[in-house]
């Protein structure tokens, strides 16, 4: 079937159409606007939630990076073990340019060591040691302020490890023979015992003329040193310079290295440089004889005496 209109009918038809779709387009656009300007809060709301979790996120990820830099700084900062330098070493320095400070006089027998600037190895002063007659000790005390209290006194007790250093100038010396007491330092316990360690000065050939080419020089003394042992010869009016890297054991436990002006002369290992029956051993330095059996006026010079963590911290000069 065909349909025909008239010419004014279909005029006014498009007309009408052409109306009806405007009309529709018009609603089409404020429809969707309608709908744009009723969806615009939620979506700023989404918008912004959106944002906040991926601030959230950036946060979290810049903490974390904070918090890896501190770790890897702790982690990669250097650790002490025994026997090496801390990050804060402790050195005592007992080398007179202070007096008697950081000794005591709480042992010091018959005659106190005095300071004098005459004969020195380092700084400007020195410990003098003087022992006349039949008189038997002349000693410092390692640690305190100088005074006749203990207060202060360095105590070493089991698993210490530590470096001592110190020099020593023989002015002149009665040496005697092993058998009487002539030390210039000892490692004493807080007993009534003898000396576990000891540095001794004797004038002796040997039963044998071992040692008639140099008869004067250091010996050992005590049980953690097994005995009495020759170990280097001394020339008089000269510094020598001791070193002895230590550990502390009263379980025989403990070692010692034993350096003299630089070279080795005698190593122990598996010892006891606390005495049997002692808490602590304890350092003392100066004179200390059997003044009966070697009678006479024995002095020496004492100086650089320091205590620390390696050998950098006790070195002389």
């Amino acid at each position: 079937m065909t349909v025909t209109f008239p010419e004014d009918s279909r005029n006014g038809w498009l007309i009408q159409l052409s109306a009806s779709l405007l009309l529709a387009f018009t609603l089409l656009l404020a429809t969707v606007a309608g709908a744009a300007a009723d969806i615009s809060p939620a979506a700023a709301k989404a918008s912004q939630s959106r944002p906040t979790v991926k601030h959230g996120a950036s946060r979290r990820a810049a903490k974390n990076v904070r918090i890896g830099v501190a770790g890897n700084s702790a982690v990669s900062r250097p650790r002490s073990s025994a026997g090496s330098v801390s990050s804060a070493p402790t050195v005592l320095d007992a080398g007179f340019e202070r007096g008697l400070f950081n000794w005591n006089t709480a042992g010091v027998g018959e005659a106190a060591p005095v300071v004098v600037n005459d004969i020195v190895r380092s700084g400007s002063w020195s410990g003098k040691v003087v022992l006349s007659g039949d008189k038997g000790r002349s000693e410092l005390i390692l640690g305190g302020n100088g005074g006749g209290g203990t207060r202060g006194m360095v105590q070493f007790s089991e698993g210490d490890e530590y470096y001592f250093g110190f020099s020593f100038y023989i002015v002149s010396m009665v040496y005697g023979e092993p058998g009487a007491h002539n030390l210039i330092m000892q490692f004493k316990g807080n007993d009534d015992g003898s000396p576990a360690f000891g540095l001794g000065l004797w004038n002796y050939e040997g039963d044998d003329g071992e040692y008639k080419d140099n008869p004067k020089g250091l010996w050992s003394h005590g049980p953690a040193m097994d005995g009495d042992r020759f170990l280097a010869p001394l020339t008089e009016h000269a510094w020598h310079d001791v070193g002895i890297h230590f550990k502390a054991s009263g379980r025989s436990d403990g070692f010692y290295e034993l350096y003299l002006d630089g070279h080795l002369i005698d190593s122990r290992g598996g010892v006891s440089m606390i005495p049997d029956g002692a808490g602590y051993s304890y350092i003392k330095s100066g004179l200390y004889r059997n003044g009966g059996e070697i009678p006479g006026t024995s002095e020496i010079r004492l100086d650089a005496a320091r205590l620390g963590r390696s050998w950098a911290d006790v070195a002389a000069g």
